[in-house]
C-alpha cells in the first residue's frame, strides 16, 4: 500500500465517527490503490461497493484541502462516480 493510500486511510478513520456508512464507497485513486469505506471504517482494499469513485491523486488531493470544488470536477469529468451517487454526499460529511 502506498503511503498516500495510508494516510487517506488513517484520516478517515479518524473523521469517520458519526457518518451512516451502510452503504459502501469505493475510492479509486489512479495511479495509488483502492480504499473501501463501510460501516467498518476505511481499509486499502479493492472490493464492490454502492458507490464508486474514481479520480487522481492530484484531485483528491484538491477535494481535501478545499482547492477543488467537488461539482465542477464532475462536470469537467475529474471525478467519475458510478452506483449510487447519493452515498458520495456522505465524503462531504467525513471531509467537510
Amino acid at each position: 500500500m502506498s503511503e498516500f493510500i495510508q494516510k487517506i486511510v488513517t484520516g478517515i478513520n479518524g473523521k469517520i465517527d458519526g457518518v451512516d456508512m451502510s452503504k459502501s464507497i469505493a475510492l479509486n485513486i489512479k495511479d495509488e490503490g483502492f480504499i473501501i469505506i463501510d460501516d467498518q471504517g476505511a481499509r486499502a482494499e479493492e472490493a464492490e461497493a454502492d458507490c464508486t469513485i474514481s479520480c487522481s491523486a492530484k484531485t483528491f488531493k484538491g477535494l481535501v484541502d478545499g482547492s477543488v470544488n467537488p461539482m465542477t470536477a464532475v462536470m469537467m469529468g475529474k471525478i467519475k462516480i458510478g452506483g449510487d451517487k447519493m452515498v458520495a454526499m456522505n465524503l462531504g460529511k467525513i471531509f467537510g
